[in-house]
């Protein structure tokens, strides 16, 4: 039993002998794979006049050389059907952009009820921030008034004489109160 580089050396010396058209039909990278990984063995010869089935070819030379004859195999096979593929490929493109077209539509459909369902609440959102706006409005008149009456209580707080409210306003705090409303 050969190693790799072995059998791919004996594989390279089969391929050698093919006619240039079969040659021709093997794909460059496998060619360069085989001259990359092989190692040249003066012990390993083909014979090119005797039928490969009386020489003594590995195992593991017969199974790569079916690989590439399976690979070649693919290629011409490929090739001759290349058209129909080619418009086959097309038709499904085609549906596949109906496809999406209507996978886009769903998608619309979606978007617009999450829409609809937050369009139906805008509403209660009005509703929400005129409440909100009218007791802001209602706190402001409160302020305002609260506002008046402490400066009706400073204004009538002036008009004592300083003697009485020293009497009445023995507290410090009162009077830095008293002092800062001044």
């Amino acid at each position: 039993m050969l190693s790799k580089p072995q059998y791919l050396y004996q594989a390279k010396l089969i391929i050698d002998c093919f006619p240039e058209e079969d040659y021709n039909s093997i794909p460059k990278k496998t060619l360069k794979y085989i001259e990359d990984n092989m190692q040249e063995d003066p012990n390993i010869k083909i014979n090119p006049e005797i039928p490969l089935e009386e020489q003594d070819v590995d195992p593991q030379t017969w199974d790569f050389l079916k690989q590439i004859a399976d690979e070649v195999s693919d290629n011409q096979f490929y090739e001759e059907y290349k058209y129909e593929i080619d418009d086959y490929i097309k038709s499904i493109y085609e549906q596949n952009k109906g496809n999406e077209a209507r996978i886009e539509n769903i998608n619309l459909n979606k978007d617009i009820n999450n829409l609809e369902n937050e369009n139906k609440k805008l509403p209660q959102a009005k509703e929400l921030i005129y409440g909100y706006q009218k007791l802001i409005t209602q706190k402001d008149a409160e302020i305002k008034q609260l506002k008046q009456e402490c400066d009706s209580l400073t204004d009538s707080l002036n008009k004592i004489p300083k003697f009485i409210k020293r009497l009445f306003l023995k507290n410090r705090k009162v009077k830095a109160l008293n002092e800062k409303n001044n």
